[in-house]
């Protein structure tokens, strides 16, 4: 049977589904703006954490490079940070750290989220300078490792105290120029009669 106008129209039932369909269709499209935001967002971080990969890449390769130059131990090279040529403005804190098997960067936004980006290194690194290098060594095996103090000592003792201090990551400032300097340290054989110095790539500011 045909139900009159005025019966329709005054059919609470029909009003009810009515404002419920179009309450759920503002809250699916406030659901899809905000997946879109989230997802531009999302794009904008894995750009960003590309480009760090870019910066920590640079860094290992100036490292890497003085690693593998075997005539020029003892020799200082500068590294510096080349932060104009990406997209960090002053909403970004850039942080830069090394130890001794990586190097490692971070960009924290002003609302604490955090990019980061990380690289082996290639080359034993010592995330210090050879003053300190030789303060260790002399304290813990009584000689320096110079050529004129050598280390009598088996190979594996001195690479395993070396890496023991140099597991710890230290933080670069990103403004100021890093030094990266090849050494040696001499060892008077034990247990390896063929091994007379170990190279290690130093890194410090």
């Amino acid at each position: 049977m045909k139900m009159p106008q005025k019966s329709i129209f005054y059919d609470q039932s029909g009003w009810i589904d009515f404002t419920l369909s179009k309450i759920a269709m503002i809250i699916a499209s406030v659901i899809i703006i905000a997946a879109v935001f989230q997802l531009a967002a999302d794009f904008k971080d894995m750009g960003r954490e590309n480009e760090l990969g870019v910066i920590a890449l640079d860094l290992k390769s100036a490292v890497d490079n003085v690693g593998s130059d075997t005539f020029d131990a003892g020799v200082m090279r500068t590294y510096s940070f080349d932060m104009e040529r990406f997209s960090f403005d002053n909403r970004f804190e850039i942080n830069a750290y090394i130890s001794g098997e990586y190097v490692r960067m971070t960009a924290t936004t002003n609302d604490g989220r955090i990019i980061h980006a990380v690289k082996p290194l290639t080359f034993r690194v010592l995330p210090f300078n050879e003053s300190t290098l030789r303060s260790e060594l002399a304290g813990r095996f009584g000689h320096d490792g110079t050529m004129d103090d050598p280390i009598a000592s088996d190979y594996t003792m001195i690479v395993d105290f070396l890496s023991q201090t140099s597991t710890n990551e230290v933080m670069l400032n990103t403004s100021m120029p890093v030094y990266i300097q090849k050494t040696f340290t001499y060892v008077i054989p034990i247990t390896y009669p063929g091994v007379n110095k170990i190279d290690y790539v130093l890194v410090h500011q």
